[in-house]
């Protein structure tokens, strides 16, 4: 974290991606008794058809540091309700909970819903314990 001036908020870096650019193509589909691009089965009922690709960089991002830690301190405080909430039940304790987050280029915390696997996609690990009695 980096603390500029006095005047100035807080900032953090983070590696994001942004899009850089976004390019349209417009496809002609031909069927004959040699080719058929475009369309299904049948004969073709539509036009040309647009396609829109958008093209993505990984980018060094300034965010404002106040606006994670606040999303962060509301993230932690719902972790806190799942212990509370997650009393002992059937004998069964809850004891930890690991959660995966990534933080985008617009300084959003979001929750990675597939598993926790993050592979190659520069997320942060959680790993809260429930302290001992």
């Amino acid at each position: 974290m980096t603390q500029t001036t006095d005047s100035t908020a807080p900032e953090i870096y983070v590696i994001a991606e942004v899009e850089e650019t976004e390019e349209v193509t417009t496809i002609d589909g031909v069927r004959d008794g040699r080719r058929d691009t475009g369309g299904g089965w049948g004969a073709p009922t539509r036009g040309p058809a647009e396609v829109v690709t958008k093209i993505f960089k990984r980018r060094r991002v300034s965010l404002d540091a106040k606006a994670l830690q606040t999303q962060m301190q509301s993230m932690i405080a719902v972790v806190n309700d799942l212990f509370a909430q997650a009393q002992t039940s059937g004998g069964l304790e809850l004891s930890e909970v690991e959660l995966s987050v990534e933080i985008n280029a617009e300084g959003q915390i979001s929750l990675v819903g597939n598993g926790g696997k993050l592979g190659n996609s520069g997320g942060i690990t959680l790993k809260f314990v429930r302290p001992g009695k």
